[in-house]
Parts: structure tokens; sequence; C-alpha cells
């Protein structure tokens, strides 16, 4: 067992927020490391997580949760909360005494934790940046950036979700290649081999994240042959929405329920701009879903020859390719095998040894420099 072993950790401290797929992975990986015997407690910021989110977890022997109600770095004008969230995490690991730390974000990786600490980028504001609006973000988040590249430098690792995210980080804040360490996220929903699909097309993600370029499904839906649903909120934590007419709005449904359409959806349409890893896609492809994704690097990189890739600003190439697909039973079967087959690789047996072959080397190498001090 991992709490047994003087090279893994006992206790971990882990932050999250409720926003988007960082919410799920960190219940996954959570559970598996209190199945593993380690202790974890999780420190949500941001909005408060749902009575369905925190229901997920509620009976996890071994996870523990905290709620701070501050402002995330990405956010608007965050740095007073953000400031003060590092108090009370400081607070929170006082009481708790992790002997690791795992933050779900950047710039808090700065503070004085006293302990091994491993940072995660599964997104940040200039590569989004950089992948939607094609250039640099203005002179307002030039405090993020100096935050985002001080937590970075003051990280023991960096884990990525795919080796293009790494490249981003790389290239927008200087981070050394050896700091940073591929993890791939990795989903609990199971393979639904033998499910009777229906005739509609599913997409899901956070519609209010220009990213996530709903809005091309919408203009092509009513020259769509088969329906289009959307799963996800439409209105941001800042109070932005995104317009989905043309689509069937789901809404921000309850992940059981997303897995559900999941499980009968024939295909799954995920035109991102920007993708890090794209946990929606991994459920998809583990529900049999046929995919059709953007030609972007890291959805490349990950699913290249299990799906079809489009370029996410050419909506009439997306028309007539998902009309082509829902005409083609033969062709949707074959892609949705591939597409379960490479989602094996992705798995939480898989995600869960990578973080404790890291959590093991950043403690022993701890227990070594304490020894030669």
């Amino acid at each position: 067992m991992p709490g047994d072993d003087p090279e893994l950790p006992r206790k971990i401290l882990m932050t999250a927020d409720a926003v988007g797929g960082v919410w799920q992975y960190a219940v996954d990986l959570c559970t598996d490391l209190a199945k593993s015997g380690v202790e974890v407690l999780l420190a949500t910021l941001g909005p408060t997580p749902s009575s369905g989110q925190l229901g997920a977890i509620e009976s996890v022997p071994g996870l523990a949760t905290v709620h701070g109600d501050y402002a995330l770095e990405w956010m608007e004008n965050p740095w007073p909360d953000v400031d003060e969230s590092g108090k009370w995490l400081l607070d929170q690991q006082q009481s708790f005494s992790a002997d690791l730390i795992h933050l779900n974000g950047f710039s808090q990786a700065a503070l004085p934790w006293e302990r091994p600490v491993v940072t995660v980028g599964h997104s940040c504001v200039r590569s989004w940046w950089a992948a939607v609006k094609g250039c640099d973000p203005g002179p307002e988040w030039d405090e993020y950036t100096r935050r985002v590249r001080t937590g970075l430098d003051a990280t023991n690792s960096v884990v990525v979700p795919s080796a293009a995210m790494g490249r981003s980080l790389s290239e927008e804040y200087g981070i050394p290649a050896q700091k940073t360490r591929v993890i791939h996220n990795s989903t609990r929903v199971p393979d639904h081999a033998g499910m009777q699909k229906e005739p509609f097309i599913l997409a899901a993600g956070r519609v209010w994240d220009e990213a996530k370029n709903f809005g091309l499904l919408a203009a092509i839906a009513p020259r769509l042959d088969w329906q289009v649903r959307i799963a996800g909120a439409e209105r941001g934590p800042d109070g932005g929405c995104k317009p989905s007419d043309g689509l069937q709005r789901l809404g921000p449904i309850p992940h059981f329920q997303l897995v559900e359409q999941l499980r009968h959806a024939s295909i799954f349409a995920h035109p991102a701009l920007y993708e890090p890893f794209g946990l929606s896609v991994l459920e998809a492809a583990r529900s049999r879903c046929c995919l059709v994704l953007s030609n972007i690097p890291s959805l490349r990189e990950l699913w290249d020859g299990a799906a079809v890739f489009l370029d996410p600003r050419d909506p009439d190439l997306w028309k007539f390719e998902m009309n082509e697909l829902c005409r083609d039973f033969t062709r949707r079967r074959r892609l949705a095998d591939l597409g379960a087959k490479r989602a094996q690789r992705y798995s939480s047996a898989a995600m869960l040894t990578g973080y404790l072959d890291l959590y093991g080397s950043l403690l022993s190498t701890q227990a070594k420099d304490g020894k030669a001090a």
C-alpha cells in the first residue's frame, strides 16, 4: 500500500475547481489515491461545487473536501482573492500536514509549502489566447503571466496531459523540458460495447468558452441530416453567455446523464480551437462514439488514426463530412472501434501509476537532500 511506503505520500493536499473538466479529473484521481491508501484533502476554489458534484465523492473513504470561495487565477481581477486563497491553503496544509502538494493551478506553487509541489498544467490563458485569437493577450494579462511563470519556476515538477500542452507551456513561460512530465488524463467511464446507438450527434463542454467553437455546430446544424445535441453550461463564471441556437440544448447535466447520452450518440463532434487533452473526447471514445475532431496538435497526438480530423474554421467541411458519416454505418462502426481501442491507453490505472511514480521520485529526492543537509 502506498501509505506504508516511506517513499510514497501518506497525505496529499490537492487543489481543484468545479468549473470544467478539472473537477472530474480530480475526483477520479482522488478516488484512486484514496483506494490506494493515500489520504487526500481536496481543496476546491472558485464557484462552489454542486450537490451532484459533491455527492460523487462524499462516500469515498480517505477523501475529505474543503471549499474556499475565492476567484480563480484566470478570472477578471482575481489577485486579492488569489492572495487570500494562498493564506487559506497554507492554513489547510498546517492542519492537514500533507507530505506532498498537488496543484491544479499555477500561481500558488510559489507559496512557502516546505513540501514537494506538483503543478498540473491543464490549460493556460496565454496558450488559449494564441490558439483562439491568434495573438498574445493584452497588457491586462501581464500580472497573470508573471504569476504563472513564478509558480512554474518554483514548483518541483510540471505535469501536462499531452506533449502538445508541454510545448505550449515551454514556449509561453520558458520552463525546461526536463521539468515537465506527460501523464495522460483518464476516465472511469467503462467501454460500452454492444450499446444500441441512435441517429444523433453529441457535443459536450463549456458552451460559453470560445475555445470550444460550438458556434460552428450551431451554424451548420440546420443543414445536417441528424439532430445535434449539446451538453454543458452556457453561462460562464463571469456571467458571459454564448448562444447555441440551432442545437438541442441539454444544459449542464450531471455526469451520469452525460454518460447516458454518450452511450446512445452515434457521432461525437468536437470542433475545439484549443484543447490540451479533451476528457469528453475520451469519454466519447469509451462510449463507442465515432469521433469527429478538430485537426489541432493535441487531438492529433492523442487520437491520430482513430478519428476524423477537420479544420475547425471550415464549417462547410464539417457539414459535408458529418453528413457523409450519418449515411455510412460501416465507417462509423469502424471508427468507433478504433476510438475505443485507442482509449484503452488512457486508463485510470496508467494515470494512477504515473502520479505515484512521480510522487515517489519527489519524496525520495527530498529525503536524500535532507540526509545530505
